[in-house]
């Protein structure tokens, strides 16, 4: 079934044109309403309403996990992907002169991790440059072989929405022997993404921007065979207690089952918690397939308005149906973004190129109205 424009579930005022999820994605009305509560019961700790954490908490987990196809016992709770890749990199270990494949212009969060990963352990990294003709996939194909070790990509570029087919990708790790990591950040929650038919070893992802959460939500899946690994910190709730907090300090030495030992510590955020558990309600109810499905004609209007005017775009075949990297034929002036915000249309400058991410709230006079103030900001 296809889904409607969702706008009235927004507080998206008439007039806003927002595209800009890949940077920031608005909470939902549901989400908004969740976290007033939430601040309430942070001034009022003494209710009852605070016990409520718990459940919230594994409502997150059950939540992301069923956006992936894991289990909730898989799932981390963690504030940022950095902190999720850090998690993964103290768990691996790459054998000294084996190579760790990354992607041109990858995003920082799962570059720089790696490039400290291979001075630690002797490996060598190697960059895939952006392909000509869009195709990801084929040309980190070309770069994997018996000498890999780790493969550390996004399924989705942060720039422009070009896609990485993982399943050929993990295949091939996996006869490698190589350990797969995956920066989802960028496609959780709007593009179908399922960790049964990829196996990889970790998947980080900051649910700021497509899952419609509050900053410093983020998850990690850590794959069973790594869930007896260490964990970068050590906090309390990641223990189990030797005998309660109420009677003792606490301590214990055994840590808690699944990958919630790797839990970031705050983790259980009062306000942050019931925001994120009701944004993915919201997701679940509407479908990431139905939510991608709904924005593929959107990002192919876009596309097709970009090619008229003579500008570059990833193509079809190889790019995401929820975002786009718009190429201009000099690069854009810095402030562009700003200018455009001054008359309340909102896109990012990314590596040289307009990224324009719509979400259910757009239309297609939003894309009309996207592009008459491109028009007008360029002639400038």
């Amino acid at each position: 079934m296809s889904l409607a424009n969702q706008r009235h579930l927004f507080d998206m005022p008439d007039g806003v044109v927002y595209m800009n999820c890949a940077a920031q994605g608005p909470a939902p009305i549901a989400a908004r309403d969740a976290g007033r509560r939430a601040v309430d019961r942070k001034a009022r700790p003494w209710e009852p309403e605070r016990q409520r954490l718990t459940a919230e908490m594994a409502r997150c987990r059950e939540l992301f996990a069923g956006f992936i196809g894991a289990a909730a016992d898989d799932i981390a709770l963690t504030g940022a992907t950095s902190y999720a890749m850090a998690v993964a990199a103290a768990n691996v270990r790459v054998e000294p002169g084996k190579t760790i494949v990354m992607l041109e212009a990858q995003f920082p969060s799962n570059y720089y991790i790696w490039r400290r990963v291979a001075a630690r352990d002797g490996a060598e990294v190697v960059i895939v440059p952006r392909p000509a003709d869009g195709d990801w996939t084929s040309a980190v194909l070309e770069r994997l072989g018996p000498e890999t070790g780790l493969v550390a990509l996004p399924n989705v570029h942060w720039v422009d929405g070009g896609v990485v087919d993982l399943l050929p990708i993990a295949t091939a790790a996996h006869a490698d022997g190589a350990i797969l990591v995956i920066d989802a950040t960028q496609s959780v929650g709007a593009y179908p993404f399922d960790v049964r038919r990829i196996d990889p070893d970790f998947v980080a992802c900051s649910a700021y921007k497509w899952l419609l959460s509050p900053d410093q939500s983020g998850y990690l899946y850590v794959a069973p065979r790594h869930q007896h690994g260490e964990p970068v910190e050590h906090n309390h709730a990641t223990r189990i207690g030797e005998a309660p907090m109420t009677l003792s300090p606490g301590y214990g030495e055994r840590f808690r089952h699944g990958a919630s030992r790797f839990d970031q510590g705050t983790a259980d955020s009062m306000i942050h918690v019931p925001m994120a558990a009701a944004a993915m309600e919201q997701i679940a109810e509407w479908g990431v397939e139905r939510i991608a499905g709904a924005m593929a004609p959107l990002v192919d209007r876009i596309a097709d308005e970009a090619e008229v005017r003579g500008w570059r775009v990833p193509p079809k075949a190889h790019r995401s149906p929820h975002f786009i990297g718009l190429t201009l034929p000099e690069p854009p002036a810095p402030d562009l973004a700003e200018r455009l915000a001054a008359e309340d249309v909102h896109v990012s400058l990314r590596d040289g190129r307009i990224r324009v991410s719509p979400y259910l709230f757009n239309d297609v006079e939003d894309v009309a109205a996207l592009f008459a103030a491109l028009d007008r900001a360029l002639r400038r």
